[in-house]
């Protein structure tokens, strides 16, 4: 892997974030790689070796401004959001404002301050619809509920930076973090329970071990490349086939797994059907994620 991102002058790379799941996993492995790193986060105070924590509202135009006022970092990954398509729902101007108004006020406080510096916001596979799968970078976003129009828009925030590149993300799994974990952490609660757990036959994604996602952001880091890409696996799995991969990898029965069509399911959120993702302009820069049960392997060995 290049290290472009490891510069001699020693400003800060800026994770927003920091106290979520990727955000936490990014700036760890950034410091160890030793870059000078700085996280944020909102409300719940973190700490992470070697990088700075710093907590700010990025939905106040002020302190976002403040922010890169005095930090002036070399680059900024935007990894902060309100990321439950349920909870986006319920709580529209919340929604409104972490996801759209953050992106909004940092590229505001980049024009003013910083202007120079590169912005790599992370977005979603939810920016899609689900009928004309598998959507390459340059199929058109037809977002469907509130979360993935809010990321939608977004989009187009950080695309009008001279620096700015769009991350869609895949669905992302890994073993737990210290302050968050992935949707493994609850597959993996009611399976030791014996509860049942629902899972559906007729939604497909194409998951991403948060590894390879990390290594797709330093690759960004080191390039000039200011564009969309997207981060998923190989594999095009349905719900229910990431339960039994998973009860085959961790030794678990998986009689507990019910599967059901979406429509057993129906909410006021649609659920959609397929958002698998191409990843061609990454794997032309060299990035090969690995495989669901390569990925699940790795995680049992981590969980230990």
């Amino acid at each position: 892997m290049e290290t472009g991102f490891l510069s001699a002058d020693n400003r800060y790379l800026l994770v927003t974030g920091a106290s979520g799941y990727i955000g936490e996993r990014l700036a760890r492995r950034l410091a160890a790689a030793g870059a000078t790193v700085a996280g944020t986060y909102l409300s719940n105070p973190i700490a992470i070796d070697g990088v700075d924590t710093v907590p700010v509202d990025l939905t106040d135009a002020r302190a976002a401004g403040r922010l890169l006022r005095d930090m002036r970092p070399r680059a900024i990954v935007h990894a902060a959001a309100m990321t439950s398509v349920g909870q986006c729902e319920q709580h529209p101007e919340e929604a409104r404002a972490a996801i759209l108004g953050s992106t909004e006020n940092l590229r505001a406080a980049i024009e003013t301050h910083a202007p120079e510096t590169p912005l790599l916001l992370f977005s979603t596979d939810q920016v899609f619809d689900g009928e004309s799968p598998p959507f390459a970078e340059d199929a058109p976003p037809k977002p469907v509920h509130l979360y993935g129009s809010l990321k939608c828009a977004a989009e187009q925030v950080a695309l009008g930076l001279a620096g700015g590149t769009v991350l869609r993300s895949a669905l992302v799994y890994g073993s737990p973090g210290r302050f968050r974990g992935s949707f493994l952490s609850w597959m993996h609660e009611a399976l030791t329970a014996g509860r049942e757990l629902t899972l559906f036959t007729d939604e497909w994604r194409t998951p991403v071990f948060v590894d390879d996602l990390i290594e797709a952001v330093q690759i960004l880091l080191t390039r000039p490349d200011r564009r969309v890409f997207h981060a998923g696996g190989p594999e095009r799995l349905s719900r229910v086939e990431m339960g039994r991969v998973f009860c085959r990898v961790f030794g678990l029965p998986g009689d507990s797994i019910r599967p059901v069509k979406r429509s057993a399911a129906a909410g006021p959120v649609p659920r959609l059907a397929d958002v698998s993702l191409t990843c061609g302009a990454l794997r032309s820069l060299g990035w090969r994620p690995i495989n669901f049960m390569d990925g699940l392997a790795r995680c049992r060995e981590q969980w230990k």
